[in-house]
């Protein structure tokens, strides 16, 4: 039965739609998305349903009760009070498990011939219970405030009864013909199994007020069982009104508040995508170009440090100074090489960048960053003094902190700066530590 109960109450958890807006639950976890969507064709500035919003999900509750009980044990009965208490949690929005308590206090009447014989029993008891609303199960459009709960558990009872006879028993007692009940008291505990029915209806997101009948089974005889043991097993029926207060319901959506609506779908209108094949085929042709110029890994037949795919002058005489396109230049003479826009100078044997090889480099990323398909090639060289192997480790590293600086100071890509060290710069000249040799040469594409 239970299982039967919580396969009914899980028929009632999709997604609520009303209008344009569109709740989607997440059960394992207490929080729902709710998206708001345009449902007009218009792109008005001020539109404010486009919006996207996170509500959270309230899922328990808490209710008092109040009511009448009846006895039923095989004895003559009358009808008490009963008062009680409830928690709840809702797993979806028509499925729930809580816990009841409840206090009450019995009475009933057995006659035997001339013996007449009351009790008057105290019950605490305590149940877990499944829930599950009928009207939202079958009839999960329903805009209706009423629900209808069917309800089963399993729950423990603990009891006190006193037994009493009245005056005719006690001259019957005198003359042995009926045993003494007179304050026989007796403490015992009984498991049982309720079954009920919660008829509620909701005032508003937070207060409901319902109507609840129950039926509990014990699992045996046990109250009156010095009256009359063994006619039949204890069952107690009562009726209630409930009050249910729902935790913030108001600031969050309550799962017994849950309406499921139907589904609008909104059209969307076409958005017309523009053609981007002219300048996708021209960003194309631009990087082939690109890699045509720098090509750094091509074959460079003249060796004069430019590679053959952008080799202007195929046979460059050996020792030669080249430009950016292999083209032969003349050595700058020494009174010729302070151009700070083409020249970044290093102390001895050193790669460290003082204040006018970084003013240089400054003035190299401006104008890079001016013309976006402009490609530099960065020549380290160095003085006469050393061998030729290590002259050239320190060019290059000279040529190296060069293009580093220009990425990460100034964000010039690294695909725009060719580093290319070439050893001592003009290894004819026999002059000792020249300030000048040691230099980084910037070569531009144009």
């Amino acid at each position: 039965m239970p299982f039967l109960f919580v396969t009914i109450g899980l028929l009632a958890v999709p997604p609520k739609k009303n209008g344009g807006k569109v709740d989607y639950y997440d059960y394992n976890n207490d929080y729902s998305t709710e998206y708001t969507t345009d449902t007009d064709d218009t792109d008005d500035a001020d539109d404010t349903d486009k919006t996207d919003t996170v509500k959270g999900i309230s899922r328990w509750s808490v209710a008092l009760e109040a009511g009448l009980n009846r006895f039923n044990g095989g004895v003559s009965n009358r009808s008490k009070y009963a008062l009680g208490g409830v928690v709840e949690y809702n797993i979806a929005p028509a499925w729930s498990v809580g816990m009841n308590y409840h206090y009450m206090p019995l009475k009933a009447t057995y006659e035997d011939g001339a013996l007449i014989t009351n009790l008057a029993s105290n019950v605490h008891s305590v149940d877990l219970f499944n829930s599950v609303n009928l009207l939202r199960t079958f009839l999960p459009k329903s805009t209706s405030k009423w629900g209808v709960w069917a309800q089963i558990g399993l729950g423990h009872a603990w009891y006190r009864t006193k037994y009493t006879a009245d005056s005719q028993n006690e001259v019957n007692n005198s003359q042995g013909t009926h045993t003494n009940f007179n304050d026989t008291v007796l403490n015992g505990n009984a498991t049982y199994y309720p079954v009920g029915l919660l008829v509620e209806y909701n005032f508003n997101e937070s207060l409901a007020l319902g109507l609840r009948g129950q039926i509990r089974a014990f699992n045996t005889d046990y109250i009156e069982r010095i009256m009359a043991k063994g006619i039949t097993n204890d069952r107690v029926s009562f009726a209630t009104l409930q009050l249910r207060w729902k935790f913030n319901a108001k600031s969050d959506e309550h799962y017994r508040n849950y309406i499921q609506e139907e589904t609008v779908i909104v059209q969307q209108p076409e958005i017309e995508i523009p053609d981007y094949t002219p300048r996708l085929d021209d960003l194309e042709r631009r990087v082939k170009r690109m890699e045509d110029i720098l090509c750094p890994d091509g074959p460079d037949d003249d060796n004069d440090g430019v590679p053959n795919c952008r080799d202007q002058e195929k046979e460059t005489p050996k020792g030669k100074q080249v430009d950016f396109w292999g083209r032969t230049i003349e050595v700058a003479k020494k009174t010729e090489m302070k151009n700070e826009n083409a020249f970044i100078y290093f102390g001895f044997d050193k790669t460290g960048l003082d204040y006018e090889a970084n003013k240089a480099i400054a003035n190299c990323a401006k104008k890079m960053t001016a013309d976006p398909e402009l490609i530099v090639e960065v020549r380290g060289y160095t003085d006469n003094v050393g061998n030729v192997k290590y002259n050239a480790r320190l060019s290059q590293k000279r040529a190296d902190v060069v293009k580093s600086e220009l990425v990460k100071k100034y964000g010039i890509s690294a695909d725009r700066i060719i580093a290319n060290g070439k050893g001592k710069y003009n290894p004819g000249d026999k002059t000792m530590p020249f300030r000048s040799y040691r230099t980084c040469v910037l070569f531009y594409s144009k």
